[in-house]
């Protein structure tokens, strides 16, 4: 008797087994696809970074040259906006990280005569990455030109 019921459940091991695979083979796709995510979220956080570091230093070239360091040096008319071939042309940029560029520059002066000062709002957009993965920030800066009644010196302040 015991062998008969034996016999009655060959193949019941067989089930089990192509279940486990099954069931290991999903779990496996699962975790593949996990593992994917991740890498891609870590891609574009880096390559955000990476936009937004350049986005300030576009920032910076131009508020340099709207302030350089000798107030004699002062450039008429500097305050534009810039496309990104202008950018490439007329404005001295650094070398960026490989794969980042800056696509535009606008800067905008505000007169306020009522305080006698002048405010400059320099924004930039800069795009990095490549293919499937491209990550644009954008940057604004608020610069103030301060002037001082006692000397007519230009001070400026960020």
């Amino acid at each position: 008797m015991y062998y008969k019921s034996y016999a009655k459940q060959r193949g019941s091991g067989l089930m089990i087994v192509l279940f486990v695979i099954v069931v290991m083979g999903l779990m496996a796709m699962a975790m593949t696809k996990i593992g994917t995510s991740s890498q891609t979220m870590t891609t574009k956080e880096v390559l955000g970074t990476r936009a937004w570091f350049t986005a300030h230093s576009a920032n910076e070239v131009v508020l340099t040259e709207l302030f350089p360091l000798e107030p004699l040096q002062r450039k008429p008319g500097v305050c534009k906006n810039y496309s990104a071939s202008e950018i490439a042309t007329e404005i001295d940029m650094p070398e960026f990280q490989t794969g980042c560029k800056v696509i535009q520059v606008n800067c905008q002066k505000i007169e306020i005569t009522a305080l006698k000062t002048t405010e400059f709002k320099v924004e930039s957009t800069a795009v990095c990455g490549s293919g499937k993965i491209t990550m644009t920030r954008t940057q604004e800066v608020w610069a103030k030109e301060l002037k001082n009644n006692n000397d007519n010196k230009t001070k400026t302040r960020r």
